[in-house]
């Protein structure tokens, strides 16, 4: 998800005083970014590594590209993404979007821990600005079965990886960003877990004056990025 994660209310932003627009595809808000159907380029590759490019297509309303790299061992995933200028500085974000099915190892119940002291409030899957501690079914620092929980929500202040449990097998989620979010979602037969910089709408909670939020600017030789190691085992985390 680049040059933005999650959506954009309404499709439309102020940016130093000017507001733009984006394509909405038929959907409420402008979700996921740009590069969700672009086709990345390999750059580099080897046996367990590879780095990709694409372009932030013609209607992002600034000049630059994502780029991405993964390296693989035999329990753990390293991945890297950035948003980068090719000139003028712009806001941006950035993220990953994995589903995962909730009976992996033939698992009939997923638990999901969720180190986080910072929830988002949302109306109509869009932050208010307000942030609360998580409670009752959005609170998840206790490795919880998710069951019947039917989450869409944002995490903040993160004070460890985050883990996704089936039985006895884990994997675990590290997060590098200068302010780490994630996203979870949870429909009856899927979960997702995605690591980002930045809570959805960000853009606009900036705008608003709103703090914490990872709201971040992408100029040239500095990028917006995160990195995430995914790590599996019997043993990985808690719970």
């Amino acid at each position: 998800m680049a040059p933005w994660p999650n959506r954009v209310a309404n499709g439309t932003f102020r940016w130093q005083g000017r507001e733009y627009e984006l394509p909405r595809d038929g959907k409420p808000h402008a979700i996921h970014g740009r590069v969700l159907s672009q086709t990345w380029s390999v750059v580099v590759s080897g046996p367990a590594s590879c780095e990709m490019v694409a372009p932030l297509d013609a209607a992002w309303p600034w000049k630059g590209h994502a780029w991405q790299r993964f390296e693989l061992s035999s329990a753990a995933l390293h991945m890297e993404l950035e948003v980068r200028s090719d000139g003028e500085p712009f806001p941006a974000g950035c993220g990953w979007h994995p589903w995962f099915r909730r009976d992996v190892a033939g698992a009939e119940e997923v638990r999901l821990l969720v180190p986080a002291t910072r929830r988002y409030v949302l109306d109509d899957q869009i932050p208010t600005g307000e942030q609360v501690e998580p409670a009752g079914e959005s609170d998840l620092r206790h490795c919880p079965l998710l069951g019947d929980r039917r989450l869409d929500d944002c995490y903040a202040s993160l004070e460890g990886p985050v883990v996704i449990g089936w039985d006895d097998f884990r994997l675990a989620v590290a997060i590098e960003a200068t302010e780490p979010h994630v996203m979870v979602y949870a429909p009856r037969d899927a979960i997702c877990v995605e690591p980002q910089t930045c809570a959805p709408d960000a853009f606009n909670l900036a705008d608003r004056g709103v703090r914490g939020t990872g709201m971040a600017v992408a100029a040239p030789g500095s990028p917006v990025r995160i990195a995430a190691w995914w790590s599996w085992g019997s043993d990985t985390g808690d719970g």
